[in-house]
Parts: structure tokens; sequence; C-alpha cells
């Protein structure tokens, strides 16, 4: 289970819409020549909604810990990077079968191609529209935050609750 941790904003139901703090594969480094930070200027600092199943109870405002499946997450990214991928290869491969020529082949192969990953891409949105109704492929709020014993380290012996 891949975990972390947000802010409940919105209520509806037994969804509840959290915010999640970004966070950089280098841990937000300052230095404005960093390829991630240029990057992420470049997106902009404005923080997703995502929407999770609210199982807990959770209220707006509650900082919660969301969670979800590693195997959701791998199939989703597999899918949605392999797919259009491998629709643009078929497309290419189809635009050159079809060519009437030699002369006309290229033509043909990237006329395929830019088909194949139109189609990927559109063919990606209906399947991932259908994957969010399915219950495996949506975050969970595993519990809220005030839940969880706080522990404190004292630097003068131990460990305090």
């Amino acid at each position: 289970m891949i975990e972390t941790e947000a802010v409940v904003v919105k209520i509806e139901h037994a969804v509840a819409y959290v915010q999640a703090e970004r966070k950089s594969s280098c841990s937000g480094c300052s230095e404005s020549s960093c390829g991630t930070s240029v990057l992420a200027n470049f997106f902009g600092q404005r923080t997703p909604l995502y929407r999770a199943s609210n199982e807990v109870g959770a209220k707006v405002g509650d900082r919660v810990v969301v969670g979800m499946d590693e195997s959701a997450l791998f199939k989703g990214t597999l899918l949605l990077y392999l797919f259009p991928l491998l629709l643009l290869f078929v497309g290419a491969v189809a635009g050159s079968a079809l060519a009437v020529s030699a002369e006309v082949k290229d033509g043909y192969s990237v006329a395929g191609a830019f088909i194949g990953l139109v189609a990927g891409f559109l063919g990606l949105k209906l399947l991932s529209s259908k994957m969010v109704m399915g219950r495996q492929f949506q975050p969970v709020i595993l519990s809220r935050m005030v839940d969880m014993p706080v522990r404190v380290v004292s630097f003068e012996g131990g460990l305090k609750k």
C-alpha cells in the first residue's frame, strides 16, 4: 500500500476530495539550475484534488492518511504509457501495409502512427473513466491524523507520548 498525508477539502456522500502536497523526487531543492525545479515552476504550484473513498468518516479540514494499492498504481501506469505507444506502432505498421506504392510508404506510415496515437489517447480516456469507477483503482482514506498517536523524541532520555 502506497500512503501519503493529505487534507480533506470537500465531502460528497462516501467520497472525500483530498489535497496532497506535491513532492519532487529530490525533495524540492531551491536551485534554479535544477531541472526538476524548472519543470515544477513551469507547470505551476497548484495542488490537484483527488477523489478518495471516505470509510473513516473524515470531515472537511481533517488531516488524513490516503493509501492506494501498489498493483493498481502499477497497472494504471503501465496502461497510461503502453496503450498509446502500442497503438502508435500498430498504426504505423498498418499505414505502411496499406501504402499503394513504395514512394508513399513513409507518409502512410507517419499518418497511421498519428492516427494510432490519437486513437490510443481517446481509448485511454474511455478506459480511465471506467477504471475510476472500479474500487481497486480508487484511493482510500486509511485514517485520520488525530487518531494516530503522536510521539515526541526527548533529547534528555527516551521517547515520550
